[in-house]
C-alpha cells in the first residue's frame, strides 16, 4: 500500500536512474571490449549496397537466408587480422558449391570508416 502511495518518486526518480545505470553499463562494457570486437561490430554496423541495411542484415538476407534453404554454404563467420597499414583488417568467410568467399574490410576507429579489401566486399557495402 505504501508503494502505491509513492508511485510518482518511483516514476520520476527510480526510472531515470535506471536508465542512466542501463547506459553507464553499456558505455563501460564497450570501453572495455576488445579491438578486435570493436572492429567487427564497426564492420557489421556500416552501410550496405542496400538501401537502409547494414552489412550484418544485408549477409543475414542473401547468404545465412541461402543456408536456411537448404543450400549446401559452410559459414566460417568473422576474424581480424592485422594489415600492412596497422588497422584491423577483418574478414566474413564462407563456402559454397563456387568455392570459398572472402569479404575483407579495412576498418578504421579514429574516423569510424570501413574501407571494403576484397570485391565480395565491395559488394556488400556502399562505398
Amino acid at each position: 500500500m505504501r508503494i502505491l502511495n509513492n508511485w510518482p518518486r518511483l516514476v520520476f526518480i527510480g526510472l531515470p536512474l535506471l536508465i542512466v545505470s542501463v547506459d553507464a553499463v553499456v558505455l563501460v562494457g564497450e570501453r572495455v571490449q576488445p579491438e578486435t570486437q570493436k572492429a567487427i561490430r564497426l564492420v557489421k554496423e556500416s552501410n550496405s549496397r542496400k538501401e537502409n541495411f547494414t552489412v550484418q542484415q544485408y549477409l543475414y538476407t542473401t547468404v545465412y537466408y541461402r543456408m536456411s534453404r537448404g543450400e549446401p554454404l559452410t559459414i566460417e563467420g568473422w576474424r581480424t587480422s592485422k594489415s600492412d597499414s596497422g588497422r584491423l583488417l577483418v574478414e566474413f568467410e564462407y563456402n559454397d558449391s563456387a568455392g570459398t568467399h572472402i569479404a575483407a574490410w579495412e576498418a578504421d576507429f579514429e574516423s569510424g570508416e570501413v574501407t571494403p579489401r576484397s570485391e565480395l566486399a565491395v559488394e556488400l557495402s556502399w562505398h
